[in-house]
């Protein structure tokens, strides 16, 4: 399975950079899965990165294969095809639909087919549904935002991204690390503390952290905290100035999957 995932992240990569306006792609999924994820969400954000989202349309069909009955594969596909429209509400979708099961129990079978094309050439079907765009709610608050800082200011750390299941960092987040260390070294009085969270959790037990595939240990959340603790360290920010947290899925954001996958930044002291 581990093929189809590098080879769907480089014909992303290579659509984003260039802007080829027909392309598709395959999302897979573990059997009786249909849960988006953290690889899902990678592929889905290097999607939702195309500028002029309005010239393009998006069509998505869920699938199954043959193992199981036919009305529960029905509906698993129809879930696989929802849950990967909410993550694409910023394009104009046409017509998402859970086609069932392929005729055999060929493991890609399990996927969500999503295409993507200028609304130029589409060629309209009968009955289809055409759901307009849903703009994008943009948190804009980032450390630089805190012109003054204060106790209990809080932001998300924009732009600090990891590797999927993992507290490792990716290095497109370079810059991002940049500013946050700029700003601590330009406020050296203040205290803060680094909060991680998870997206996808159980609604039922918020505490439980997702896996951490690097280590195998429950700690996803936390780990990624720490992650951002230790290469503040290595930059020369005093350990005791910080503290890290990982909060699991206790604090969604109620904006969706990409915005509660964070690690925040708290103001504790600036005495």
């Amino acid at each position: 399975m581990q093929r189809y995932h590098f080879v769907i992240l480089f014909l992303i990569s290579q659509w984003n950079y260039a802007q080829n306006p027909d392309q598709q792609f395959s999302l897979f999924y573990e059997n009786a899965q249909f849960e988006l994820t953290e690889l899902h969400h990678q592929l889905l954000d290097s999607l939702k990165g195309l500028e002029n989202k309005e010239l393009y349309d998006i069509h998505i069909k869920g699938y199954t294969n043959s193992i199981g009955e036919e009305n529960y594969n029905l509906e698993l596909s129809r879930k696989r095809a929802e849950n990967v429209k909410k993550e694409l509400r910023s394009f104009t979708i046409i017509s998402t639909t859970g086609l069932g099961e392929l005729e055999s129990e060929e493991a890609n079978n399990r996927r969500v087919d999503v295409f993507i094309h200028k609304k130029e050439d589409h060629i309209s079907q009968v009955d289809e549904v055409i759901e307009a765009p849903i703009s994008e709610a943009v948190d804009t608050l980032s450390v630089a935002s805190l012109i003054i800082p204060k106790v209990g200011d809080k932001v998300t750390l924009q732009g600090i991204m990891f590797y999927a299941d993992q507290d490792v960092i990716m290095d497109e987040s370079t810059e991002a690390l940049k500013k946050l260390v700029a700003f601590l070294k330009k406020h050296p009085k203040i205290k803060f503390k680094l909060i991680g969270h998870i997206c996808c959790g159980d609604k039922n037990n918020p505490s439980l952290d997702l896996k951490n595939a690097r280590t195998g240990k429950n700690d996803l959340s936390e780990a990624r905290a720490k992650s951002v603790y230790n290469y503040l360290i290595k930059k020369g920010i005093d350990k005791f100035r910080m503290r890290y947290f990982g909060m699991a899925y206790r604090n969604p954001t109620g904006k969706g999957d990409e915005y509660d996958r964070r690690v925040e930044i708290e103001i504790t002291s600036v005495n």
